[in-house]
């Protein structure tokens, strides 16, 4: 399958995030009581993707997951870099509603989930880094309220907020 070029980096940026390995180095499926997406692999997971054979998906088949559900699906490929990125890994990791909520809301449009025209807009008209900087901001939000209100999703708030910070790294801010 041919990609979008900026997906690429934006892929590299989300697995190393998603993937992980046994001490050998192989990359694993994972099945933690505490994360209720299920068995997952290169960050794809079971509940998400019933139709997946996830113990058995490759490194190739989890990126065609990524371009067509989410990078093509939130409709990140619409978006200027740098934001196009975040939504993205908002998509991978907190839903494509819950990405195109937080870029609706740090661009003042009506915050209902669907990127449309209005948004599309309104993000052409905004200043870049501050709608990065404000969904970033919201993004850190929402994990600080997950762990507050899930007791089990504790465990998980360093990793996320790394996660955030290293985002906002790299889309060079």
């Amino acid at each position: 399958m041919e990609r979008d070029e900026r997906f690429e980096p934006m892929i590299d940026f989300v697995l190393q995030w998603e993937v992980v390995k046994d001490k050998q180095g192989n990359v694993i499926a994972e099945d933690d009581p505490d994360d209720p997406g299920g068995l997952t692999k290169y960050g794809i997971d079971q509940r998400s993707h019933p139709n997946v054979d996830i113990r058995n998906l490759t490194e190739d088949e989890a990126k065609d997951i990524y371009y067509n559900d989410y990078y093509l699906g939130s409709g990140a490929d619409k978006l200027p870099d740098g934001i196009a990125d975040i939504v993205l890994d908002i998509s991978v990791n907190n839903g494509k509603g819950r990405a195109i909520k937080i870029l609706q809301a740090a661009v003042g449009a009506t915050v209902d989930g669907a990127l449309g025209p209005q948004t599309i807009g309104l993000v052409d008209a905004a200043d870049r880094v501050q709608t990065m900087e404000a969904m970033l901001a919201a993004r850190e939000q929402l994990y600080r309220n997950i762990a507050a209100n899930r007791p089990a999703s504790q465990k998980f708030l360093a990793g996320w907020l790394n996660r955030n910070n290293a985002l906002r790294k790299f889309v060079g801010l």
